[in-house]
């Protein structure tokens, strides 16, 4: 877990360094990116935006996000049973009450105006406000996590505008 977590700083300096969020296929780093990185006892350290869930509702500065379950690609198959608080939603939940913040990374396949066109995008730093459990509409059950971006940070490659965030 230290290599992910000093790739995590290397990819946020790098990102201010270079005065912006580069696309995280354009620093051609060799990195995973998975829907929950992080470990039970600290939290989340980042999170993968990519489609997987129906559930999702992305706003851009804040966006409610949907735990993982078995199989772990729902692009190969869809979710068969019910999510469990273990490993990333244990992981994310543990954020929750640590209150450290969690590296949010977008990819070209979510269904939102927010994607980026290609690749996959380093949005910055997030805290995960709350975190519940219900009834996700696939019909098995899920956690949710809300998340907020943290103030202080470069704008968005993006403008929230009211009629973006109906879109999405």
């Amino acid at each position: 877990m230290f290599r992910e977590r000093i790739f995590m700083e290397l990819l946020t300096v790098l990102s201010q360094v270079l005065g912006g969020r580069p696309e995280c296929n354009v620093l051609k780093l060799e990195y995973t990116v998975a829907g929950i990185h992080g470990n039970t006892e600290e939290g989340a350290y980042s999170i993968a935006l990519s489609g997987g869930y129906e559930d999702n509702i992305d706003l851009g500065d804040c966006f409610t996000y949907t735990g993982e379950a078995n199989p772990k690609n729902l692009r190969t198959a869809p979710q068969s049973k019910d999510q469990t608080l273990t490993r990333g939603n244990l992981a994310l939940s543990q954020s929750v009450k640590t209150g450290n913040p969690v590296r949010v990374i977008r990819g070209y396949k979510l269904p939102t105006v927010f994607a980026p066109d290609t690749g996959y995008r380093y949005d910055g730093l997030y805290t995960v406000t709350k975190c519940w459990y219900g009834t996700g509409a696939s019909g098995f059950g899920v956690w949710k996590f809300a998340l907020k971006r943290c103030p202080g940070q470069l704008p968005l490659p993006f403008e929230i505008t009211q009629s973006a965030t109906q879109s999405s």
